[in-house]
């Protein structure tokens, strides 16, 4: 997924983000690594330009920085504000967006405070959006086994900045010294008060962040941040935007990051231990050729791969989770692609389920119609390559 950068117009300057807090805040450095969004990461995939340092997404979100084009508006709101899309398909509870690795153990039952912009999204008249978060051990994926302990919530103290397009929001809480991740998302809902009408399909969602902060009410001096410069190195260090990434934090929650260069890091700032057994991945991949032409239904051979691979006992045991990923070429129009990618999945899980694979929530499906071509649509043999479905299988590891 390589960066693309667009370029954004504010017409009015803006200096009030120090403004909105109930009480004042001593001068302090956030929280946060990288959280006005302004270093970008270099992926080691294809060597490009593919995201912001220090902030990780799953793999249904896309993400764009979007740089700011008025010289004079650089010392308020930086260079580059940070976007991300994604599809919203009728699940009204919290949904992460994007999150980050905290550099500094949060002081137990210290009250830290949040705060940030963004621009709330277009949506159907019938739909409404909040901004949320949660803070914990892991970065927060819906109902993962890992996630079962972590509460997301909403967030409600929120000011709109008038002529800037922006909301200005802040979020207090109290630490539990336990934290590692914050993960920031969202919740959109029907409006059943403004709206007798029920919503029907996908909503697409775009979210544009900037200047997020993340500080002590007790000052700069209520936090232990003697390993920011060290944990920054570790964490910036991590160039791997795109399937290695999602797997990790789908899987477990967490990212593969090396911190062996500095002994003390993980133990002090996490207390976790150094080296985590790896999660073992098998990925499957349904081609074209196993569905009916330009419908869902699988046929007979893809039934018996489906069969073959599932129904050996011993491989069938150790499975953890399913992520069902499917894909067309760029024939058709973008809604029916996205259909027929969506109608593969489910095709593929009510086979789990039918077969007792695994219980529904462990099993997600990812529709990406042609927005993820493994190769050049442009030649017969490269639309059948990327007119799959692809199997991602995570296993727990043996002791």
């Amino acid at each position: 997924m390589s960066t693309i950068f667009s370029r954004i117009f504010f017409t009015v300057l803006f200096i009030y983000g120090t403004c909105f807090l109930t009480a004042p805040l001593a001068a302090q450095t956030s929280l946060l690594l990288n959280g006005n969004f302004e270093d970008i990461n270099t992926c080691t995939e294809y060597n490009s330009e593919c995201g912001v340092e220090g902030w990780f997404y799953l793999n249904n979100v896309k993400v764009q920085m979007l740089e700011n084009e008025e010289p004079e508006l650089y010392q308020y709101i930086g260079n580059n504000s940070f976007g991300l899309f994604f599809t919203w398909n009728g699940y009204q509870n919290f949904s992460p967006i994007v999150g980050t690795l905290l550099p500094c153990r949060l002081q137990k039952d210290s009250r830290y405070i949040f705060r940030g912009l963004f621009k709330k999204p277009k949506l159907d008249k019938k739909l409404v959006f909040w901004p949320g978060v949660v803070l914990g051990e892991n970065f927060y994926v819906p109902r993962r086994p890992f996630a079962a302990t972590m509460h997301p919530d909403s967030i409600t103290q929120i000011k709109y900045l008038p002529k800037t397009g922006f909301y200005q929001f802040e979020y207090s809480f109290t630490a539990t010294g336990k934290e590692k991740y914050l993960t920031f998302g969202t919740y959109i809902t029907e409006d059943t008060a403004r709206s007798k009408n029920v919503f029907i399909g996908s909503q697409s969602v775009s979210v544009v962040l900037d200047n997020f902060e993340l500080l002590s009410t007790e000052g700069p001096d209520g936090t232990d941040c003697s390993h920011f410069v060290e944990m920054k190195e570790a964490v910036y260090n991590y160039n791997y935007r795109h399937k290695e990434m999602d797997y990790s934090l789908y899987s477990k929650g967490d990212l593969n990051i090396d911190f062996s260069k500095h002994d003390s890091l993980n133990k002090t700032v996490f207390d976790v231990p150094l080296k985590e057994r790896p999660v073992k991945i098998d990925t499957l991949k349904l081609g074209d050729v196993f569905f009916d032409f330009n419908k869902s239904k699988l046929k007979q051979e893809g039934l018996t791969m489906l069969a073959k691979y599932f129904d050996e006992p011993e491989r069938k045991t150790t499975i953890d989770s399913i992520y069902i990923e499917g894909h067309t070429d760029s024939v058709g129009t973008d809604r029916r692609n996205l259909q027929l990618s969506r109608e593969r999945c489910e095709s593929v899980r009510a086979w789990m389920l039918r077969n007792e694979v695994l219980p529904d929530e462990n099993i997600q499906i990812h529709p990406f119609g042609e927005s993820r071509p493994m190769v050049s649509n442009s030649t017969s043999q490269g639309r059948a390559r990327n007119r799959r479905v692809e199997i991602i299988v995570f296993r727990r590891q043996k002791n």
